[in-house]
């Protein structure tokens, strides 16, 4: 959805971006991937038709979650 502005599950058009970071003014909700002391925004795309969401990371913070979480594994 991202790429295309297509929904793959049902083929709509009709895609919302929610960027990663906003919190919610009711139950403070954010959506980050954590790397160590910082974090990296995830946003979000969502198909207004059937309701099919995405998830992506953005491609400046990839570098920094791999070699975060690559650490953390060992």
């Amino acid at each position: 959805m991202k790429k295309t502005g297509v929904c793959p599950k049902c083929g709509g058009a009709d895609i919302v971006r929610v960027p990663g970071g906003v919190r919610s003014t009711m139950d403070n909700t954010q959506n980050f991937v954590i790397r160590g002391f910082q974090s990296a925004p995830v946003d979000r795309y969502i198909c207004c038709a059937c309701g099919f969401s995405e998830e992506w990371l953005r491609e400046e913070d990839l570098e920094k979650v791999k070699k975060y979480w690559a650490e953390a594994a060992q």
